[in-house]
């Protein structure tokens, strides 16, 4: 018979083993919560940006806190989670400041500080303009708490830019080519065409997707993959997170009868959507639906044939789109291709010639399924923001507001003009050839102006830049 101690010594043995391997394994969840390890890292590549990594005793969660030193506002990273080794980074400062900052590590309700550390920010000097803040109106004050705008340099080299109500920049992300144009997404990321100088019409050949942290989330070339075109004057994203941006097209036609050659090329310009791996999922190109023979002054145009400018596809799926020489704006049915309708001057829909636009940009929706846009005011030397009603059953469109600028405001090409405020009812003009930045109210009133040491392309108002304060649980 066997005896029950040679039985008992291997059960024991087993046991044993089975609690040192679950002290082991659940040792981190036992162990008090500490903050074991902080290091500032300075990126050489960016003088507003900084990488913080922390180390903690166990898995926890963890944000850090920062503000300048004499102020009561209080910045936040994104929170880090589940982990004891932690990357934050630090993503809206200016330059020259002194700041103070600290850690908050937690798990299960514990909430542990760290110490309270310095920070000083060097000036900036790669590739971003000087903004001048000249006006505000005391006014608008309110609504520019917390408000952040997102601009670009086309040149070379060129650069994303956030700058703060003041015109100080808090953000910026240099590239040794220019940056035609940019677009803040939905997931507070900045979307961009990036290309050399000699590329026209702010083309480029890349589309870049960069987070706030400098990392590089998506990367379209041409040449590389599906994008086998150039890509000009915009980028977005739509409702599926895939993106669409303007592209030039070519195609040959016979314009012997208006003694150009038989085999001729027109250029002219078109759409593409990339799904977020970069596989082309849709193209489209003007010159399917226009007739060069039409435009008596087609030999002087076919390098660049009504001139594409803008884009926004709709909740619909369908796309608008802006033909700078035509003076119109086009809606183009993504499953056929097809033109929907015509909006402008010679267009579908009936317009008073008063309110015609002229070389316009920056076309959008707006509340009430309105339609929004700049006019450059080619004809008039005089740019307005303008607010349009269409009627597609009526085949009628008339204009609900129309914000006029001074003489001095005229801007000859690009540009943007978008509402603005809590209660939309300002309007938001980024103007080039004066290189300003302008609120206006819906008269037209200036209410806030800042000059620019540069030629931007865009504007665009950014209300969630800043990381919210977290809420541990």
């Amino acid at each position: 018979m066997i005896k029950k101690s040679k039985i008992l010594i291997p059960v024991l043995v087993i046991v044993g083993l089975a609690v040192a391997s679950t002290l082991y394994i659940y040792r981190g969840i036992l162990r008090p919560l500490r903050i074991k390890h902080i290091e500032l890292v300075k990126l050489p590549s960016n003088r507003l940006r900084f990488q913080v990594n922390v180390q903690t005793t166990r898995n926890c969660d963890a944000v850090l806190s920062y503000w300048k030193i004499g102020t009561k506002d209080t910045f936040y990273t994104k929170l880090s989670t589940g982990s004891n080794n932690h990357k934050l980074f630090i993503t809206a400062t200016e330059g020259r400041t002194r700041y103070r900052f600290k850690v908050q590590a937690a798990a299960n309700g514990n909430v542990v500080d760290s110490k309270i550390y310095p920070l000083t920010t060097q000036p900036i000097y790669q590739a971003t303009p000087y903004f001048t803040f000249e006006q505000v109106d005391s006014t608008l004050k309110p609504e520019l708490k917390n408000k952040y705008f997102l601009t670009q340099i086309l040149t070379e080299p060129g650069s994303m830019v956030i700058i703060d109500n003041k015109g100080e920049i808090v953000w910026y992300e240099p590239f040794k080519r220019g940056v035609k144009v940019s677009h803040w997404t939905k997931d507070k990321t900045i979307l961009a065409i990036v290309g050399p100088e000699k590329i026209p019409s702010s083309g480029g050949n890349e589309i870049i997707e960069i987070g706030l942290d400098g990392k590089v989330i998506t990367h379209l070339k041409k040449g590389r993959g599906d994008m086998d075109k150039l890509v000009h004057h915009e980028v977005r994203k739509d409702t599926d997170g895939n993106i669409y941006s303007l592209t030039f097209t070519q195609k040959v036609f016979d314009l012997s009868s208006v003694k150009g050659k038989q085999q001729d090329t027109v250029k002219g310009d078109g759409l593409v959507l990339f799904s977020k791996t970069g596989k082309k999922l849709w193209e489209w190109s003007v010159l399917d639906h226009l007739d060069p023979l039409a435009d008596p002054e087609i030999l002087k145009h076919k390098k660049d044939w009504v001139h594409g400018n803008a884009a926004f596809r709709l909740p619909d799926g369908n796309f608008l789109m802006s033909f700078r020489d035509l003076n119109q704006i086009w809606k183009i049915d993504f499953k056929t291709g097809q033109v929907l309708w015509k909006f402008g001057e010679k267009g579908d829909l009936k317009v008073n010639p008063l309110e015609y636009f002229h070389a316009q940009h920056y076309i959008h929706p707006v509340q009430n399924g309105n339609y929004m846009l700049l006019d450059n005011g080619d004809k008039t030397h005089i740019s307005r923001a303008m607010i349009f009603k269409l009627d597609e059953v009526k085949k009628e469109a008339k204009a609900l507001n129309i914000v006029t600028l001074p003489p001095e405001y005229y801007t000859t090409a690009k540009g943007s003009a978008a509402l603005f405020g809590d209660k939309k009812d300002k309007v938001l003009f980024c103007l080039t050839d004066p290189r300003s930045f302008l609120i206006t109210d819906m008269k037209g009133k200036i209410l806030w102006r800042i000059q620019v040491g540069g030629d931007p392309y865009r504007l665009e108002e950014i209300d969630d830049f800043l990381y919210p304060k977290p809420t541990f649980k």
